[in-house]
C-alpha cells in the first residue's frame, strides 16, 4: 500500500524478515525469498527511473541548497534521509532523545532535544523524522532564526499540524509528487503490475513434491 511505486525501503524491510525466519517458521524462507527474486526482477525490467520514488530524494529536492538542515529524529526513517542530505559545505543538525546517535555523516552533528542552548542565524531547512508534537517542533524551530522550510514527514501531521514558521511541505504533499510520478509512468507500472500477475499464477499452479 505504500505511495512510492517498488519502495525500496519496503523491500529492505522484507528481507529483514525473511532472514529472521528460523526454526518453527523456516519453512516459509522458500516462499518469501522467492518473493524477493520475482521483486527484484520486477523492479530491474519495469520500474528503475521512474523519478523520485524515496523520502530522502524527495527531501533533498524541498531542502534545495539550504546551507543548514535540522532533521529531528533518529529512528529508520532519518537514517534514510540523511544520506540524501550531505553535501559539501552544509551543515547537518541531528536532534534526538537519546544520549547517542549512530547515524554519520559528513559535516553532522548529533544535539540532544533536552538542551535549550542553541542558536543559529543561519538559513535553514527542518525536516520532521520522528512522531513529535507541533509544540516540541516550535520550540526546536524558534532556535533557527531564519528558516527556509519545514518538511513535515508525520503521519501525525493532519491532526496535529505543524506550526507556521516557514514554508510547510507535509506528508500529503510528498505522496502526491509519489502519485504524480507513478501516473507519468502508468504504462511501465501497469506492464509490472501484469508481470506480477504472470508470476503469481504460475506460482500458484505448479506441482511441487
Amino acid at each position: 500500500h505504500s505511495p512510492i511505486v517498488g519502495e525500496t525501503e519496503v523491500l529492505h524491510q522484507f528481507k529483514v524478515f525473511t532472514d529472521s525466519l528460523s526454526g518453527a517458521h523456516a519453512q516459509w524462507r522458500e516462499l518469501c525469498t522467492q518473493l524477493l527474486a520475482d521483486a527484484r526482477a520486477i523492479r530491474a525490467a519495469y520500474l528503475i527511473g521512474l523519478g523520485s520514488r524515496s523520502y530522502g530524494s524527495a527531501v533533498r529536492r524541498h531542502v534545495q541548497s539550504a546551507p543548514r538542515v535540522a532533521v529531528i529524529g533518529t529512528g529508520v526513517l532519518a537514517q534514510k534521509i540523511v544520506p540524501f542530505l550531505a553535501r559539501a559545505g552544509r551543515a547537518i543538525d541531528l536532534w534526538g532523545r537519546r544520549p547517542e546517535c549512530s547515524i554519520t555523516a559528513a559535516n553532522l552533528t548529533y544535539r540532544s532535544l533536552s538542551n535549550p542552548h542553541f542558536d543559529v542565524e543561519e538559513p535553514t531547512s527542518i525536516v520532521v523524522a520522528a512522531p513529535i508534537s507541533a509544540d516540541v517542533i516550535a520550540a526546536l524551530s524558534s532556535r533557527y532564526r531564519e528558516r527556509l522550510a519545514l518538511i513535515d514527514l508525520r503521519a501525525e501531521g493532519v491532526a496535529d499540524p505543524p506550526p507556521p514558521v516557514a514554508p510547510i511541505i507535509t506528508l500529503a504533499d510528498i505522496f502526491a509528487e509519489f502519485e504524480a510520478v507513478a501516473r507519468a509512468n502508468s504504462d511501465r507500472v501497469a506492464a509490472a503490475r501484469v508481470d506480477i500477475a504472470q508470476r503469481a499464477s504460475a506460482f500458484a499452479t505448479r506441482v511441487k513434491l
